[in-house]
């Protein structure tokens, strides 16, 4: 009877409110989606902004609910029983392999990610950081440990490993739109109106070409490379893009 007396209907909106509340917070009652927040829709983004303010109260909590929903995402990534084998790089550094093998559903691993390698064996613990050196496609993980000099060499089962999630990306994006939002200097006027959407006549920048585009110590550009940078010196705004490993 106690039971029947706390219960309620529920529309079907209250529910779906009530079930996105719970993935940041399990414990979460029906009146906590009455909070201030909970219900705050993101703005549409537009073709046109009147100015850099509007841009950057746009973008910005689109960034920040990007970046809540990466963090959200590599911090539930953990992987247990892992079987590792140790090296040594070139650096002297103590490097970790071990296979990581990645669900649809999961977050992308890369060079350059941040993870901490756990081990315990009943007894002893350790634990470190390191970053990703190499992601091949048979799904190996090379791990350059960060404190390598009391790592478990001997040991090669009894390892976890979770990710470490750093916000170096986003802050910089938020940074960058508050910095073209209350500084007129900080892009020419040409992209200012062009981030803008603006209608704005096409520049050519007048320069005089190089006869060689090559770098000293460094291999030759190919055919597409040197097209691109050919094309980047002619005009104020271009977008390099590619899959990694293609030489941008």
């Amino acid at each position: 009877d106690l039971e029947q007396a706390r219960a309620r209907l529920l529309t079907s909106a209250q529910l779906a409110k009530l079930e996105e509340v719970w993935k940041t917070k399990p414990d979460a009652t029906l009146e906590d989606c009455d909070q201030p927040g909970t219900d705050d829709e993101l703005a549409t983004v537009q073709l046109q902004y009147e100015d850099a303010y509007q841009y950057q109260n746009i973008f910005g909590p689109l960034v920040k609910y990007e970046a809540d929903t990466d963090k959200q995402m590599k911090e539930q990534q953990t992987k247990e029983d892992l079987v590792v084998h140790w090296d040594v790089g070139l650096n002297k550094k103590r490097i970790a392999y071990f296979m990581f093998a990645k669900d649809e559903a999961e977050v992308k691993l890369m060079p350059g990610d941040e993870l901490k390698l756990n081990w315990a064996d009943g007894i002893k613990r350790w634990s470190s950081a390191g970053h990703v050196i190499e992601k091949a496609n048979s799904e190996e993980v090379a791990l350059e440990i960060r404190s390598g000099d009391k790592a478990p060499i001997d040991a090669t089962h009894g390892f976890s490993v979770e990710f470490v999630w750093k916000s170096i990306t986003y802050d910089r994006m938020q940074h960058a739109m508050r910095t073209f939002a209350v500084d007129e200097t900080s892009v020419s006027g040409y992209l200012y109106h062009r981030l803008l959407g603006h209608e704005v006549e096409a520049q050519t920048v007048k320069c005089t070409l190089p006869q060689r585009f090559s770098a000293p110590n460094l291999p030759e550009l190919n055919h597409s490379q040197v097209f691109a940078v050919k094309t980047v010196l002619q005009q104020p705004l271009s977008v390099v893009q590619g899959p990694p490993g293609t030489g941008k």
